[in-house]
């Protein structure tokens, strides 16, 4: 009656006194292409296109040049890819007494194919063409992706040959500079002796600082004529170079980005040089 005997923490009867069962929250799996540019595969998904492009300018020798760039997910494992250099400013190399700058149109372009092997690695191949004088090569690759951590990737050897054919012939056309195949082609008409191609060793990081925004970093070394040391044609020795830069995706379906760093250690600071990128999916 005083209340001695009861106890406040004994168990009560009824339906109330079973404990509730909260649920953990749901995870979600993410479909389609994502924004996360870490966490993106090495080719397209099928029956997706990219456009983008991709201006280049060097400090000095002043250079410019930009190419537009698309790829199609023929499949999830095949990509088609086409590339053509829209042009380039930079001197002219067929007045070498005098500086001539100004835009030229360009004269290079190609097609590729890109076979995913394994979730992190495929097989690229290519046939860069040059238009006049008509110059072409065999362009191969090895594209690497590493996805270590929803937020960070390791990657790289996209574009490792780049071999003039027939073997001996002519020259190599480049996708990176207009002013470079300008060079060759003048060399090509004088009858000078042309570079056999390029060997390049190149890795990135990719860092997703955010869903949208990824921090990158691309460090390459290129073989010029496939050898480490220059030879009485000109051509030859090693060349590295570090570039960093941002990229943005306000919609999943365009990136926005740009990177600034040097196309030659050895040459700091000439070779600093600023790209941009623009991409968009449908």
């Amino acid at each position: 009656m005083e209340g001695r005997d009861e106890n406040p923490d004994a168990p009560r009867g009824g339906e109330g006194d079973k404990p509730a069962i909260v649920a953990g929250p749901v995870q979600k799996k993410t479909t389609g292409y994502p924004i996360e540019l870490a966490q993106r595969p090495i080719t397209l998904p099928a029956n997706m296109a990219e456009v983008g492009i991709g201006p280049h300018i060097r400090a000095a020798p002043f250079a410019g040049s930009d190419a537009l760039r698309a790829r199609y997910g023929i499949t999830p494992k095949v990509q088609l890819g086409l590339t053509y250099v829209m042009g380039g400013s930079y001197d002219d190399p067929s007045t070498p007494m005098d500086k001539d700058y100004g835009f030229h149109p360009g004269k290079a372009g190609g097609l590729d194919v890109t076979v995913l092997v394994t979730p992190w690695l495929g097989v690229k191949a290519g046939v860069p063409l040059y238009l006049d004088p008509f110059a072409m090569s065999l362009a191969l690759g090895a594209p690497m992706k590493f996805m270590l951590t929803d937020k960070f990737s390791l990657g790289g050897m996209d574009d490792v040959l780049n071999i003039a054919l027939p073997v001996g012939a002519k020259f190599a056309p480049s996708f990176y500079q207009e002013g470079i195949n300008a060079t060759f082609a003048y060399l090509h008409s004088n009858g000078s002796t042309q570079s056999r191609g390029t060997l390049r060793f190149s890795g990135y990081g990719i860092y997703q600082q955010k869903p949208n925004m990824a921090i990158m970093g691309r460090l390459a070394l290129e073989l010029e004529d496939f050898s480490t040391n220059r030879g009485d044609s000109g051509f030859g020795g090693a060349t590295t170079m570090i570039h960093g830069g941002v990229l943005f995706s306000p919609k999943k379906f365009l990136d926005v980005g740009g990177t600034l760093g040097f196309d030659d250690l050895s040459s700091m600071p000439d070779s600093f040089a600023v790209s941009g990128l623009l991409a968009v999916r449908i």
